[in-house]
């Protein structure tokens, strides 16, 4: 029955989950322009949602039709989706364990299934975005900037400082002195735009050994010998006891830009940028991601 009408019930589906009961509807005619189709063709979608128990509209006459009524679940099926798919940083530090947490109760609130990956390097996770794997990716400032001018994506929210990491740093075994000296084997994530940059900076000048490996990966790296040193957040949870925490010498890179995560999506993707900015709230999820930090609650995955 939904093939009859084609993409305007699945589209006319999605633009409802983004509205709220008591909200009015667009009139016939503009969603008709809007859809490029005949009025006729939006009517008979809008009928198959009401019949599908979708959706109950209040015909106003003059004033309009509103929301009486909407169905979540049934808008979902209707709209084909089963859920929306988000990618995030791999969960190394409690400040991520707090935004995943954030992250799913925000959904949860809007009866939207949310599933929630994790993936290391801002590449990786913008190439799921790009090639549609995913509806939305979680991504510094600092690796916005280096994207922004392609054109192809939009960020749609930050989430304030320190919501990414507190602080970059270097992270070596004890028996080094603190800091990079010439002939070191310094461990990029080429994948991720704040390590390989702000790698760099660190070593400007010097005369190292770039081994690329994965950021996740950059304490067995060094427990094993293979790197002398390389970036990791000054949050790192369960550091052992053989290697330290030491400050980054070019503190300017102590910027919003490398410690804020914002969310992006696909500037192709109308129907999640309305469902996003209209029904997840940002500060909710810092908040519950500053309780996670704080002990105050139990991260969620």
């Amino acid at each position: 029955m939904l093939l009859l009408y084609g993409s305007v019930a699945v589209t006319l589906a999605r633009r409802l989950l983004t509205m709220e009961e008591g909200d009015r509807l667009d009139p016939i005619g503009q969603l008709a322009a809007e859809f490029k189709t005949g009025r006729g063709t939006v009517q008979a979608a809008l009928k198959l949602l009401i019949d599908e128990g979708a959706l109950e509209v209040d015909a106003l006459g003059k004033r309009g039709s509103f929301i009486k009524k909407l169905n979540r679940e049934k808008l979902l099926q209707l709209g084909d989706l089963t859920s929306i798919i988000g990618v995030m940083p791999v969960a190394l530090s409690t400040i991520h364990y707090g935004l995943s947490t954030g992250l799913h109760y925000a959904f949860e609130q809007t009866d939207i299934p949310l599933v929630l990956a994790q993936l290391r390097g801002a590449k990786n996770r913008l190439h799921f975005l790009r090639t549609g794997r995913c509806d939305f990716a979680i991504i510094s400032r600092m690796s916005w900037l280096q994207e922004a001018d392609k054109g192809d994506l939009l960020l749609l929210f930050g989430f304030g400082p320190g919501s990414n990491v507190a602080n970059h740093a270097l992270l070596m075994p004890r028996k080094h002195d603190n800091g990079i000296v010439d002939g070191m084997r310094v461990g990029v994530d080429p994948t991720s735009h704040d390590h390989f940059l702000m790698a760099l900076k660190e070593c400007e000048g010097k005369s190292v050994q770039f081994i690329e490996i994965s950021y996740g990966e950059s304490i067995p790296q060094l427990l094993s010998g293979n790197i002398d040193v390389s970036i990791c957040s000054e949050s790192i949870a369960n550091l052992p006891s053989e290697l330290k925490i030491v400050p980054l010498q070019y503190q300017e890179v102590h910027s919003d830009t490398n410690t804020e995560a914002v969310l992006v999506v696909r500037n192709d993707s109308k129907w999640i940028e309305d469902l996003i900015q209209n029904r997840i709230d940002p500060t909710f999820i810092a908040t519950i991601q500053n309780n996670v930090v704080n002990g105050k609650e139990k991260p969620v995955f």
